[in-house]
């Protein structure tokens, strides 16, 4: 008998095995670090994002050491390499190397004009987060006419949802031009590295981008919140199901962002893709919902 048991224990050692794949993530040509850089498997939804010093750790089952991981970071060209090539050693990232434009330090700004300028109740659901795997959720801003006398991006809002998903929690911005053919998001308006962080008091935070000297595209452009997977963002809580009193234990990301109604499709990121976002309408009253993002224009 106690060899069988012995058999078991060993067998069911084998087949679930556990490791922690880790590496480092730097520049190819400073040495430097790349932060925030998220590292996605293609096969399943696992993944995670490096911290400020490039390294990253995640719990994965053995056989995933098998299957193509997808790292993508701003300013960064993606990267597809197998996870074994990866696992405990450095991986290179070669910088996109774009010519940007002159930035105008200063500017007088004499109007100002704001985009969907959301309240409390217009809150209407949450796009939270598991942390299985990071993502980018993005709203697509239609050029208008109107717009001509206040052409510039001056401010981001983001909206937060509950309470719950409003700790203290890092995030990244994302300005996107759009894709003519899919109508999807493409490339970085800037190569600015824009960390927000969430705040508990007000639900929202403003991120000014003035000084980047973005003007309306006039194919629209999207905004993009792209959710960091670290430590510093990871949180738990407990929550009942309905009809009984057991107390159950959820692992999330930091910070859950508001949503809105909307009849439109949303693009999100992940797996190494874009794709349109369908939600089920019931649920929201025949609607779909989107990020509660305001944009501030000005002269």
């Amino acid at each position: 008998m106690r060899v069988f048991l012995l058999y078991c224990f060993i067998s069911l050692t084998a087949f679930s095995q556990t490791i922690q794949f880790k590496s480092s993530i730097i520049d190819k040509e400073t040495k430097e670090p790349v932060a925030y850089a998220n590292i996605s498997f293609l096969e399943s939804d696992r993944g995670i994002s490096s911290n400020e010093d490039g390294t990253f750790s995640l719990e994965i089952d053995k056989k995933m050491l098998k299957d193509k991981v997808h790292i993508s970071c701003l300013n960064y060209k993606d990267t597809i390499v197998n996870a074994f090539a990866l696992q405990n050693k450095n991986l290179t990232m070669q910088s996109k190397n774009e010519v940007l434009n002159e930035v105008v330090i200063s500017k007088k700004v004499d109007k100002e004009f704001v985009i969907d300028n959301y309240k409390r109740k217009n809150i209407k659901s949450t796009f939270g987060g598991s942390q299985s795997s990071p993502w980018i959720v993005a709203k697509y801003f239609k050029y208008k006419k109107e717009y001509d006398k206040t052409p510039y991006l001056k401010e981001i809002i983001v909206y937060f949802g509950s309470m719950l998903g409003r700790k203290k929690s890092k995030f990244r911005i994302r300005l996107f031009k759009i894709d003519k053919d899919s109508g999807k998001p493409s490339e970085d308006l800037t190569r600015e590295n824009i960390i927000a962080f969430s705040r508990k008091v007000d639900g929202k935070v403003k991120i000014n981008v003035f000084k980047y000297d973005i003007e309306f595209p006039k194919e629209g452009f999207f905004v993009g919140l792209e959710r960091i997977h670290i430590p510093y963002n990871f949180y738990e809580y407990t929550y009942t199901k309905n009809g009984s009193r057991k107390k159950y234990i959820a692992k999330a990301v930091a910070p859950n962002f508001g949503a809105v109604y909307t009849k439109d499709t949303i693009n999100v990121f992940v797996g190494g893709k874009w794709r349109k976002h369908y939600l089920s309408q019931d649920f929201y009253k025949g609607n779909s919902i989107q990020p509660a993002i305001s944009v501030t224009l000005s002269n």
